[in-house]
C-alpha cells in the first residue's frame, strides 16, 4: 500500500500552502500549475461579473465578459502547448492575477 505522505521518484512532494508556489526563476512548470493559474484568473473575472450584474454596470459587464473569454480560450490553448508556451502562460497570468488583485485593493478614482 502506498504512503500518500511519501512522494514517488517522479512526483514532487506537495506544497502546504493554499496557492501555486511559482517561481518564476525555479525552472519548468507543469500543465496542471498553468491550469490552476488561469483558472484563479477565470475566478476573479467570476466574481467580477457577478458584482458588475449586480450593480448593473453593463460595460464593465462587457469588459470583464471579455477578459474571461480570453482567458478561457488561453486555458483551452494550454491542452496542446509545448513546455516554452505553457511557461510563457503561467507568467502572463501570475502577473496578471497580481496585478488584478492589486487594482481590487485600491479604488476606483
Amino acid at each position: 500500500m502506498h504512503d500518500p505522505a511519501s512522494s514517488s521518484p517522479d512526483m514532487p512532494p506537495r506544497s502546504q500552502s493554499s496557492g501555486p508556489a511559482w517561481d518564476p526563476d525555479g525552472g519548468d512548470v507543469g500543465y496542471e500549475m498553468a491550469h490552476e493559474i488561469v483558472g484563479n484568473v477565470i475566478a476573479w473575472y467570476s466574481r467580477q461579473l457577478l458584482l458588475a450584474r449586480r450593480s448593473g454596470d453593463e460595460q464593465r459587464l462587457d469588459e470583464l465578459k471579455a477578459g474571461r473569454q480570453e482567458c478561457v480560450e488561453d486555458q483551452d490553448r494550454l491542452r496542446e502547448a509545448g513546455p516554452e508556451e505553457i511557461a510563457r502562460i503561467v507568467a502572463v497570468y501570475a502577473a496578471r492575477l497580481k496585478e488584478l488583485e492589486a487594482s481590487e485593493a485600491q479604488p476606483e478614482s
